[in-house]
C-alpha cells in the first residue's frame, strides 16, 4: 500500500509540476491576451481606439492624403428590446435624423433581438451625426414628454474610426497611392511608407473589479508619422493638365511625364494619362459603361484596375531611341575612343554582318563632328562610336548609367528594363544599342542617368519623399540627396551639355526652344516593339516619341522628360512631343524662379528636322531601320 501511495504521489507531483510549468509558459507568452479575454468577460465596456494614419504632404506642406474622423452608427438591439418603452422612441429618433427606412429598421431590430452590435450606417461625418447628438443630450427637449422620449431612446451609439481622404482626388494618383479602411495600402507612397504612416491601435476597458468597483483602463492609440514628399502640387497640376490637353489634341495612345531636380534626384512631378480618383479607386465607371462593368468577371475587373493603377513612369519599359545617344557619346569620351573634334562620315547606312542599318537621313549627313552627330541625331556616327567602344565597354557603361537595374526609387513595382551582357551582344546589337534600340529602359532610369551626365557626373538616387515628421512637425528622418556613383567627369558633362544645346539651336529639337532660356535636350523616335508574341517584333507605324531636356543648359536646375506614344495623323511627329514639353516648362520655369539666361544667339540655318523617321525594311532602332540582306528578319 505504501508503494502504491508513493507512486500516486509522484504522479500527482509531476502533473502539478507540468501544470505549473504550462501556466508559467502561457503567462509569459500569452498572458496579455488572456488578461484581455478575462477582462472582456467582466467588462461593461471594451473598445478599440483607432490610430490616425499619417498625412502625406507635398514639398510645400500641402495635404495630398489625410485621415478624417468618421462614425459608424451602431444599433444595440438587445438593449432596445429589453424594454417595450424603448422601441418606438428609438426608431423615431433614428429615422428622424438619418436616412433610414422605418420598416427595415424595425424589422432589423426585431430580427437581432439578442444582438448587441449591428452596424446600421458607415462612415458618417460629424456634421451628419451632430443633430442626433444634440437631441440625445436633451438640447431639443422642451417638455417633460420630450425628456421622456429622449430618456427612452436607447441602444444607439457611434463607433469612431478614421477614413482616408485625398483632397485633390486624381492629382498625383499613381505616385501617392491609396489605403483602404483597414489601413492596407496599395501603390505609391502609401505602400512604400506603410510602416511609417501606420500607427498603433489603443484600447479602452471598463470592468468591475473583485470589490465591485468600476474600473476604467485606457491605452492611448499612437498615431502614424507624416510623410513630406518631393512632389510639388503645382507642378503636378501643370503636368496633368498638359497631359489631358495633348491627349485630346493629338490623340496618342499614351502620354507620360517626369519632372525632376537633376542636382538632388528629387522627383517634382510624375504622371501619365491614366488617372483615377483616389477616393474611389475601385470605380470603373469613368473608364467604361455600367453594362460593360456588369458583364466582366472579378478577374477581368481586377486586371483592368491594375492597368489603371500602374505607374507607367516606373513600371513600364520601352526602347528609348535617340535620347540614349548622349550616353554613348559620354562613354566614348570617357574611354578616349573619341574626342570633341572627332569627325564621322555618314553615307546613310552601315553594313553590319548580314544587315544594312540605316540612318534616318538615308541620303547621308556627310561629314559630322561629335556635336553635329548628336544635333542631327545621326545613327551612322553613333554606330561608329559603338564599334570603337566594343561589347565590353558598351555593357559596362550601360551598367554605370544604371540601365538594366532598378534605380532604387521609393515607389513599388519598378521594372529593371532589358540590356545585353557583353558576351550576348553581337555586332548588330552593339550597333543598334549605340542609338537606343534593342534595349529597354523606364522613365525614371532615363531621368536619373540623364541628370548625372549633365550635372557633372553625379548619379543621385531618385526619390519622391524628402522627410518623415511627427504630428507636431518634428523631424524624424530626412532623405537628403544620395550620391550613388560618378558616371562621367565634369569635362565630359560640360561637352554633353554643349551638344544638347546644339540639338535645340540647330538640330532635331528646335521646337523645344523657350525664349529667354537656354534649353538643352535630345529628341527620340523609337518604333514600338510587338509584345503580343504574334507579330514580327515591330509594330507598323507606331512610335514612342520623346524629349529629354534640361534648363538652363549651362547649369541645369530642372529636367523634364516627356513621352508620347503614336499620335494620330502623324505617328512620327517629334514636334508634337516637344510642343508638350515646351508647354509644361513654360509654366514650370517661372514658377520655380529659374532665371532667364539666354542671350541673343545667332542660330545656324539648317534643315529643321522636326521628325525623325524610318524608311523601309524591318526597323532596328531609333531613326533607322534594319534590313537583312536577301532575307526577311523575323525578329
Amino acid at each position: 500500500m505504501g508503494k502504491k501511495l508513493a507512486v500516486v504521489l509522484i504522479i500527482i507531483s509531476l502533473a502539478l509540476s507540468a501544470l505549473c510549468g504550462r501556466i508559467i509558459y502561457l503567462n509569459l507568452t500569452k498572458g496579455n491576451d488572456y488578461s484581455i479575454q478575462v477582462l472582456s468577460q467582466r467588462s461593461f465596456k471594451s473598445r478599440t481606439i483607432p490610430y490616425k494614419r499619417g498625412n502625406i504632404q507635398d514639398r510645400n506642406g500641402n495635404l495630398l492624403a489625410t485621415s478624417i474622423m468618421v462614425y459608424d452608427l451602431i444599433i444595440d438591439s438587445k438593449i432596445i428590446m429589453s424594454n417595450k418603452d424603448y422601441f418606438q422612441p428609438t426608431v423615431d429618433a433614428v429615422t428622424r435624423y438619418f436616412d433610414v427606412d422605418r420598416a427595415e429598421l424595425e424589422e432589423g431590430i426585431k430580427a437581432r433581438a439578442k444582438n448587441s452590435y449591428w452596424v446600421l450606417k458607415k462612415n458618417l461625418e460629424f456634421k451628419e451625426i451632430e443633430q442626433f447628438e444634440k437631441y440625445i443630450n436633451g438640447e431639443f427637449a422642451k417638455t417633460d414628454a420630450d425628456e421622456e422620449e429622449v430618456n427612452n431612446t436607447k441602444g444607439i451609439w457611434f463607433e469612431k474610426k478614421y477614413k482616408r481622404k485625398y483632397p485633390h482626388k486624381s492629382l498625383g494618383c499613381s505616385v501617392i497611392g491609396f489605403a483602404n479602411s483597414e489601413n492596407v495600402a496599395s501603390l505609391g507612397i502609401e505602400q512604400s511608407y506603410q510602416d511609417v504612416l501606420c500607427g498603433v491601435e489603443g484600447r479602452e476597458f471598463g470592468y468591475m473589479d473583485n470589490a465591485n468597483n468600476m474600473e476604467n483602463v485606457v491605452k492611448d492609440a499612437i498615431n502614424g508619422e507624416n510623410v513630406v514628399s518631393s512632389i510639388d502640387i503645382n507642378i503636378q497640376r501643370v503636368v496633368q493638365k498638359a497631359i489631358k490637353k495633348y491627349m485630346k489634341k493629338y490623340k496618342p495612345k499614351r502620354i507620360a511625364v517626369v519632372v525632376a531636380d537633376p542636382n538632388t534626384g528629387e522627383i517634382l512631378a510624375m504622371g501619365d494619362d491614366l488617372t483615377f480618383n483616389l477616393n474611389k479607386p475601385y470605380d470603373l465607371k469613368p473608364f467604361m459603361s455600367e453594362a460593360k462593368i456588369d458583364s466582366m468577371s472579378d478577374k477581368a475587373k481586377s486586371k483592368k484596375l491594375n492597368e489603371i493603377w500602374k505607374n507607367f513612369c516606373v513600371s513600364d519599359s520601352y526602347e528609348p531611341g535617340s535620347t540614349f545617344k548622349p550616353f554613348t557619346v559620354a562613354a566614348g569620351l570617357e574611354e578616349g575612343k573619341i574626342t570633341k573634334h572627332t569627325n564621322f562620315s555618314c553615307d546613310g547606312h552601315q553594313h553590319v554582318g548580314d544587315f544594312d542599318i540605316k540612318c534616318h537621313n538615308v541620303s547621308g549627313h556627310g561629314t559630322l563632328d561629335v556635336k553635329g552627330a548628336i544635333a542631327q541625331s545621326c545613327n551612322d556616327s553613333l554606330m561608329n562610336i559603338g564599334f570603337r567602344l566594343g561589347n565590353k565597354l558598351t555593357s559596362q557603361y550601360q551598367s554605370r548609367f544604371g540601365f538594366g537595374a532598378k534605380t532604387g526609387i521609393d515607389l513599388p513595382n519598378e521594372t529593371r528594363g532589358l540590356v545585353y551582357d557583353s558576351d550576348e551582344m553581337d555586332s548588330a546589337t552593339l550597333a543598334t544599342n549605340s542609338f537606343g534600340q534593342n534595349l529597354t529602359v523606364n522613365m525614371v532610369q532615363m531621368v536619373a542617368a540623364f541628370s548625372s551626365v549633365i550635372n557633372g557626373g553625379n548619379y543621385y538616387e531618385p526619390h519622391v519623399v524628402k522627410q518623415i515628421v511627427t504630428e507636431d512637425d518634428e523631424l524624424v528622418k530626412s532623405f537628403s540627396k544620395t550620391l550613388v556613383k560618378q558616371t562621367c567627369t565634369e569635362d565630359t558633362s560640360a561637352f554633353i551639355r554643349e551638344c544638347l544645346r546644339e540639338v535645340v539651336l540647330s538640330g532635331t529639337g528646335t521646337t523645344a526652344e523657350i525664349p529667354g532660356y537656354t534649353v538643352g535636350g535630345k529628341t527620340g523616335t523609337a518604333e514600338k516593339v510587338d509584345t503580343s508574341g504574334n507579330g514580327t517584333g515591330r509594330l507598323e507605324d507606331q512610335y514612342i516619341l520623346s524629349f529629354l531636356g534640361a534648363v538652363p543648359c549651362e547649369k541645369p536646375e530642372v529636367v523634364c522628360y516627356t513621352l508620347m506614344d503614336s499620335p494620330e495623323g502623324n505617328t512620327q511627329a517629334t514636334a508634337y512631343n516637344t510642343e508638350l514639353w515646351k508647354a509644361i516648362m513654360k509654366q514650370v520655369l517661372p514658377y520655380l524662379g529659374v532665371d532667364k539666361t539666354e542671350k541673343v544667339e545667332k542660330k545656324v540655318k539648317k534643315k529643321n528636322l522636326e521628325k525623325e523617321f524610318y524608311s523601309g525594311g524591318i526597323i532596328a532602332g531609333d531613326d533607322g531601320s534594319l534590313v537583312k540582306k536577301d532575307k526577311t528578319l523575323e525578329e
